[in-house]
């Protein structure tokens, strides 16, 4: 399993307690107003590396115009500013624990409320799920829209159904009907292998790391397929998107 477990605690302002209506998860954070589940968000830390420190947190509307690095998928609320600090991280680690399992490269950040803020952030902590090193693209889980295309495979996650229009193109669809590939899981490439070559290796690749006949596919009916997107040869992991289609290139349809 390639996603990245733990939980980044967002503490802004621990030391000065400054959290007000205008600024709920303190200063150093930035936000204005709450964070809303759904909200897909762009994270500067400090120094520009990931996950160290308080990352100043911007939002992004449309989930994609700004390549956003994480999404708020949920929330856990707290008696007290003290048990929101002490309770929150863990917690938010628990309820992104499976759909960061599903993703490849991801991370949980806890945005805990200011002290001064409590009230403003509905006495509430913000559970996020980041890129671990770089933007996740677009929305995450069952916030993407059936029909959508992807902007990266960042946002691809295990058992996703895919209607493939090209070798550039491939759109989310339900598992219920007749799709082309199945995301089965990810693998790593190696660091010296080029984008233009991952896309000639990586079928192989996924092949002898993820074979279908391990998930129950029939390998006189099925093989190995991938997809691959600049997105990880930016950030330098190099993951590849698994998956198993027909060998006829024929549709899949329901569980097969």
């Amino acid at each position: 399993m390639l996603a990245l477990g733990g939980a980044w605690y967002a503490l802004a302002d621990r030391e000065t307690g400054t959290g007000t209506a205008a600024a709920p998860y303190g200063e150093a954070v930035g936000l204005v107003t709450p964070l809303r589940t759904g909200d897909c968000v762009l994270a500067d830390w400090p120094g520009a590396t990931r996950f160290t420190g308080t990352p100043r947190l911007t939002l992004d509307p449309t989930c994609a115009d700004k390549v956003p690095d994480g999404q708020v998928v949920a929330f856990v609320g707290a008696a007290s500013p003290q048990e929101a600090r002490k309770e929150g991280p863990a917690r938010c680690e628990e309820r992104t624990r499976e759909l960061r399992g599903r993703l490849a490269d991801v991370r949980s950040l806890a945005v805990v409320p200011a002290p001064d803020g409590f009230e403003a952030a509905g006495r509430r902590t913000a559970c996020l799920v980041l890129g671990a090193h770089g933007p996740v693209y677009g929305p995450l889980g069952d916030r993407r829209r059936f029909g959508t295309a992807f902007a990266d495979t960042a946002t691809m996650q295990r058992r996703d159904c895919l209607d493939v229009r090209s070798r550039r193109e491939v759109r989310l669809v339900p598992c219920d009907g007749r799709y082309d590939e199945q995301v089965l899981g990810f693998t790593r490439l190696g660091r010296d292998v080029t984008l233009a070559e991952a896309r000639t290796a990586s079928d192989a690749a996924c092949a002898r790391k993820v074979p279908p006949r391990d998930y129950g596919f029939d390998p006189s009916v099925h093989e190995a397929g991938s997809w691959t997107s600049e997105g990880p040869w930016k950030s330098g992991t190099h993951v590849v998107v698994c998956t198993v289609r027909r060998q006829n290139g024929g549709t899949m349809e329901g569980a097969e």
